[in-house]
């Protein structure tokens, strides 16, 4: 159905030389490593700070009634509860806690990321490797950008797999399909709506402007069948969740923007007003120029490629990632199907480089480091610029760790001739009380983390600019 025989000019033996260890016997070492980081990925703990607002949504259900699903976003009030996520990543997240609660508590967070993050995981690797073969397909399963996801569990692999989806029936002429994809993908994060865009001149050069409407049509039927009863029930406050929320909240993680938020914290809302006009200027810039060139292209193709597509897909992502002012460094898996999908080998060497050193060198010292295990282990509060206040950061921290695991290594300790003793996650935080010094350059290097998160995402977007250009068609 998606064979890209066509759609690469490279052989097997090209893409041999750049990953060898993926196709001689270490691949069997290979293998063995993605199972034990599966397997420890299930167990090991979650990012509470998310879940314990997920776990906010079941607990309204379990005291009024699932009759009171769409009224949710009027019931759930802060500060004991939010819900800034639409329809869908909510009926996914209640439904499958609600199975969850059955099993034992060992094994909730099992199933939370098997469904959530493993199932979604596994038919990317299958879609990449029917297009790309079962080497290429491994470095999906590999990806830091995934594995980190797995770890810390959110929605983010879900619209992965949906986007990818999308980008593969919008190719193969299945609009109707692809409309339903990407409406999907937007209910559970809506900045993905962005590649509507790509889809709409695609169709219209194919199709006419008919496909178009047909396409637009599909995608609102989707999106008000599963939104209008939550909006019925809940009124204004599904608007002030979904829509006014992301709108005002101040900018985060690796975005520019972010620095303000990083140096400001608290005194952020004093101007967040400004900047929440002036991110979306570079944005629709940046936005207009690369659907122009998406324009001029397809206009000069004879035929469309796959790769095409999927870099074009990939390079309206990050443009969201780096212009936008909620730069989370969780966004990258959203692209790396699409790019696996797309780049040649030699090219996708440097994508997975520079993938692996923005979670590396950004996302884990800025998020694990920097906002969590800093505080945590020097029991000072932390500032989470989404709620705009300080958060115990101790608490976080341990409420993440699965405490079976802890206790599972203490029983192990006893036999072990080492000299450390960890039987609580606190103990681990008095392990590594030397970070402590980092809390009084902690803005420093927030900041110094968001100018090195902005030029590796410049490098990515250069690299897929680059092989846009360079992409011919079959």
């Amino acid at each position: 159905m998606w064979s890209t025989c066509k759609e690469f000019s490279e052989n097997v033996e090209d893409c041999r030389k750049v990953f060898p260890s993926l196709y001689d016997r270490r691949r069997k070492y290979i293998l063995i490593l993605i199972l034990l980081l599966l397997s420890t990925s299930l167990v090991i703990g979650w990012n509470y700070y998310d879940i314990m607002w997920w776990i906010s949504w079941y607990r309204i259900l379990e005291k009024n009634g699932p009759l009171y699903l769409f009224s949710l976003y009027r019931l759930c009030r802060v500060p004991t509860c939010k819900v800034p996520y639409p329809p869908i990543a909510v009926i996914m997240f209640v439904s499958i806690y609600a199975l969850a609660m059955i099993m034992p508590y060992q094994l909730r967070y099992a199933i939370l990321k098997l469904i959530l993050v493993v199932v979604p995981a596994y038919i990317i690797f299958k879609v990449i490797r029917k297009s790309r073969g079962f080497e290429i397909a491994l470095l999906w399963l590999l990806s830091l950008p995934f594995l980190q996801i797995l770890f810390a569990l959110q929605f983010d692999v879900l619209v992965a797999l949906f986007v990818l989806l999308s980008t593969l029936y919008i190719w193969s002429g299945k609009h109707f399909k692809a409309a339903a994809s990407l409406a999907i993908a937007t209910l559970i994060k809506p900045i993905v709506a962005v590649i509507a865009i790509l889809h709409m001149i695609f169709l219209y050069r194919r199709g006419g402007f008919r496909k178009v409407i047909e396409y637009i049509a599909i995608a609102l039927v989707i999106g008000l069948a599963i939104t209008t009863p939550f909006i019925v029930a809940s009124g204004k406050n599904f608007v002030e969740n979904v829509i006014s929320f992301h709108a005002t909240r101040p900018p985060q993680d690796a975005s520019p923007w972010a620095i303000a938020t990083f140096v400001l914290e608290s005194n952020i809302t004093k101007y967040n007003n400004i900047i929440d006009n002036l991110w979306t200027i570079p944005f629709v810039i940046a936005l207009s120029f690369t659907v122009l060139g998406f324009i001029i292209i397809m206009r000069q193709k004879p035929y469309v490629s796959l790769r095409f597509l999927a870099l074009s897909t990939s390079i309206l992502l990050l443009l969201t990632i780096v212009f936008g002012k909620i730069g989370n460094t969780n966004y990258l898996v959203w692209i790396v199907p699409t790019s696996i999908i797309a780049l040649d080998c030699q090219i996708l060497r440097k994508f997975y480089l520079l993938t692996t050193l923005l979670v590396l060198l950004v996302s884990v010292p800025m998020t694990g480091i920097m906002l969590y295990l800093a505080p945590a282990v020097s029991a000072e509060p932390t500032f989470m610029a989404e709620d705009l206040g300080y958060w115990d950061a101790r608490t976080l921290f341990m409420q993440s760790i699965n405490y079976y695991i802890i206790y599972a290594l203490s029983i192990f300790q006893q036999y072990s001739l080492l000299p450390i003793r960890i039987v609580a996650p606190s103990d681990f935080l008095e392990t590594i009380n030397y970070i402590t010094t980092l809390i009084d350059v902690k803005k420093i290097c927030l900041v110094g983390l968001v100018i090195l998160a902005q030029i590796l995402l410049m490098l990515l977007l250069i690299l897929h600019y680059k092989s846009l250009y360079g992409e011919t068609s079959c």
